[in-house]
This record gives C-alpha cells, structure tokens and sequence, in this order.
C-alpha cells in the first residue's frame, strides 16, 4: 500500500499544479497515477473524491470569475446523465473500461476539432447530459472543459467555472457509485494522502500559472496522456484476452 499512496500523492500534486496553473488537464494525470497502482474498476469512482481538495482550492481562488449560467444549465441534466452512467459502469468488464478509457484518451488528445466557439450557455444543457453520462463511466468527461474553453470567457473565469461545475457533478457521481455498492471508507488512507497533496499543489500552481509557457506545456502534456492512452488500451485488452 505504501507504493500506492506514494504514487497517488504525486499525481495528485503534479494534477493540482496543473489545474491551478491552467484551469484543466489535471484530471489525466490523476487517472494516470491511480490506474498504474489500482484496478480500473476502483480508480474511476477514487476520482471524484481525489479531485475533491483541487476544486474546492481554485473555487476559492478564483470565486469572483464564476459564470453562473453556464453553471445552472450543466448541472441538471450532467447530475441526470451521470446516474445513468453509474448504472452502465457497474455492468461494464474491467477491460472494457480499460480499453475504452484509453481510446478516448487518445481520441480527445490527437482528434478533437479545434476552433469551435460555444458562446450561447444553453448549449451547456446538452454538454452537461453528456459529460456527465461518459465522465461516470470513463471517469473522465469528453465535452465540459472543451466546450468551456470555447467560450470567451478569462483564464480566471474558466478555471473557477469548471471547478463548481465538476464538483457538482462529482457530488452526483459519488453518490452513485455508492449506491451501486462501491465503498470510499476502503480507501481512506489513498484519499488522505490525496487532499494533502492537492491542497499543497494547488497552492503552489495558483502561483506559478503565469510563469508556465503554455504552448511547451500542452507539448508535454499532449505526449504523457499518449502514453497513458497506449497503456489503457494494452491493459485493457490483456484483460481482455485472458479472460
């Protein structure tokens, strides 16, 4: 276990530099730590709470650049659209996941059409149904931070307006996953070491956000979830074929 705590801490650190710093990504990183040391069955519902210490950091932080609206048309249909989702994860095969998990990784890294602009808030009706449909199921969502990053809104603006979003939904999807039979007190120590570790990161990305070149960034990052990717996919269908 001490492997496992060690390796989670760190992701959740490096995820909530990059969070702070960015307003997204840290979310792959964190999937990156817990899926080399845990089952993908548990690492997925772990993210709604590992995530929790990161969001509640850049809400407070960036609170006066909330969008509101966007926030009251995803949350409905994102709660709505995730409890179907937590029904549909429990009856998925571990490898499925795995498998599924790391092609939509590398689809969302290399295939998703940039350029789009999303400008009207009630297109985040439907961005909400289906982030929180696939995000339950893959622990991450394909359509928020795109769409949000889309928008015209500040740096500010995105980061705090993702954060409330996401821990809304992660609320949501908490719940159902427990009530589907997962058990969070398993895993008290890994979430422990996990809100140390986020609170620590996200103080320290608040303060070296703008310092960061974001296109050398994105280089490193866009590679690091490739390879996170190609790992999810062999896992997946290892599993796959043993079983």
């Amino acid at each position: 276990m001490e492997v496992q705590l060690v390796v989670i801490a760190l992701g959740c650190f490096l995820a909530s530099i990059v969070n702070a710093a960015l307003a997204t990504g840290g979310i792959y990183i964190t999937l990156a730590a817990t899926t080399a040391v845990l089952p993908v069955g548990v690492a997925i519902p772990l993210q709604t709470v590992l995530a929790l210490p990161s969001l509640l950091g850049r809400i407070y932080l960036c609170w006066r650049g909330i969008n509101w609206q966007i926030v009251r048309m995803f949350l409905p249909m994102a709660a709505a659209g995730s409890m179907i989702g937590a029904g549909v994860f429990v009856a998925l095969d571990e490898g499925i996941i795995a498998l599924s998990l790391g092609i939509l990784l590398l689809a969302l890294i290399w295939f998703v059409p940039q350029g789009i602009k999303l400008g009207d808030p009630r297109r985040f009706l439907m961005v909400g149904g289906l982030h929180g449909f696939f995000g339950t199921i893959f622990g991450v969502g394909l359509f928020l931070q795109p769409a949000v990053l889309r928008t015209e809104m500040t740096r500010l603006q995105i980061t705090g307006t993702l954060a409330v979003c996401l821990l809304g939904l992660d609320i949501v999807k908490s719940a159902g996953y427990v009530s589907f039979g997962f058990d969070y007190a398993h895993y008290l120590p890994h979430i422990g070491v996990a809100i140390v570790a986020s609170l620590a990161g996200t103080w320290v990305g608040g303060r070296i956000g703008t310092r960061i070149p974001e296109d050398k960034f994105r280089l490193v990052f866009k590679w690091l979830i490739t390879i996170v990717g190609l790992r999810l996919v062999t896992k997946g269908a290892g599993l796959l074929f043993a079983g």
